[in-house]
């Protein structure tokens, strides 16, 4: 079930950002000749109108075909997109990026009002020879505050501890009686402990290629989470500051990745890795499937408008050589340009998805499953 639910976001997200086009291609009077999920052989499809809506074998996205798209379809006949102003047809194409970028912002906003599961800052393992086991923590302690800071989550405590390298802290646990000593009715089960660690400084390459000394005391989350939620006012201020960290990530990341700063086998994710992350946030519930979702749609809004000539960045780049010019860019030109970045991203489409399938074991689960 968790799998079929993962296919079911990922083909969501291609076809509410299709949905864009289409809808402000038709409210803008251009006529809607296919709508596909996925490039190359139609699969399967039917017509309504004018407007044949197809699911396609190669699942790379997906298309909006419009009347007189292209210079040598053009009839001169009303609703054809290359006879609109320049404005309308960058609205059309833009309007696929923004309504992924909005679906982000909803779901994030509902996330945050239902409640979503966050690791919480319990000790689950003690790394030998590092700073918390000589400091005295145990398994099960649950981390407070950090020189005073209240602390929520298993990341704020990250963030803390990666900002404080060779500096003494303060922290205030809670450690769990033991059991076999029996626990006085009315008696609190944890006793409250103050701790003083120094994080050991250590190098460390951040997401988007940069070297940086972090500290590091040797602990490791033992897994236990709980559920975060706040009201729908606040949720709109939190939404907001998450939205725009997420896409300053987002491009920061793929900034490094195109200057070669992170590797492109361990940085990107394809559908198979897409499905399978979907899979085990499905498992975690619907919070978390729903913030999962928010981040792959943003990520899905972001990298469409990279100016990569297939990608609605790319078309929305010649309109501004249009604009500049006078004229639109020559047909050859535009055709040759979405030629060589089609084969471009096929085969970083075949390159990620054998990653995934290596990275993720997919082979071996498979077998297994055939196995049981």
């Amino acid at each position: 079930m968790s799998w079929l639910i993962s296919v079911s976001v990922l083909s969501l997200l291609i076809l509410v950002h299709e949905w864009g086009h289409f809808l402000v291609a038709r409210c803008s009077g251009v006529r809607v000749l296919r709508f596909s999920i996925g490039f190359g052989p139609r699969l399967w499809g039917w017509k309504r109108g004018e407007t044949e809506y197809v699911l396609s074998l190669l699942p790379l996205g997906g298309y909006v075909k419009m009347a007189g798209e292209q210079a040598e379809e053009q009839a001169h006949q009303a609703g054809e997109f290359l006879a609109q102003p320049i404005a309308v047809r960058a609205r059309i194409i833009a309007a696929g990026p923004i309504v992924n970028a909005l679906v982000s912002t909803v779901a994030l906003w509902v996330v945050l009002v239902i409640g979503y599961p966050e690791l919480l800052p319990t000790v689950g393992k003690l790394i030998d020879d590092m700073p918390a086991k000589a400091a005295g923590f145990e398994v099960g302690d649950r981390i407070r505050s950090v020189d005073g800071q209240p602390i929520r989550t298993w990341d704020e405590l990250t963030k803390l501890v990666h900002r404080s390298p060779e500096r003494p802290l303060a922290l205030q646990i809670d450690r769990p009686l033991d059991s076999a000593r029996g626990v006085a009715p009315g008696a609190p089960e944890v006793r409250r402990l103050s701790l003083t660690v120094t994080p050991k400084a250590r190098p460390s390459t951040d997401p988007f290629g940069r070297t940086k000394t972090v500290g590091l005391i040797g602990i490791v989350p033992r897994g236990d989470f709980e559920p975060y939620r706040v009201g729908p006012l606040q949720a709109v201020k939190e939404t907001l500051q998450k939205e725009l960290e997420w896409t300053a990530q987002i491009g920061l990341s793929l900034w490094a990745l195109a200057t070669g700063r992170v590797s492109a086998q361990e940085s990107l994710t394809g559908p198979i890795g897409i499905l399978y992350l979907t899979s085990e946030a499905a498992r975690m519930g619907f919070g978390a499937l729903l913030y999962l979702v928010s981040i792959f749609s943003l990520s899905l809004a972001v990298f469409n408008v990279f100016p990569i000539p297939i990608l609605d960045g790319g078309h929305l780049l010649f309109l501004v050589f249009e604009k500049i010019r006078g004229r639109p860019v020559s047909l050859k030109i535009q055709e040759q340009a979405t030629k060589v970045s089609f084969a471009l991203l096929l085969t970083l489409f075949v390159f990620i998805c054998i990653n995934d399938v290596q990275r993720l074991g997919v082979v071996d689960k498979v077998l297994d499953w055939w196995r049981n």
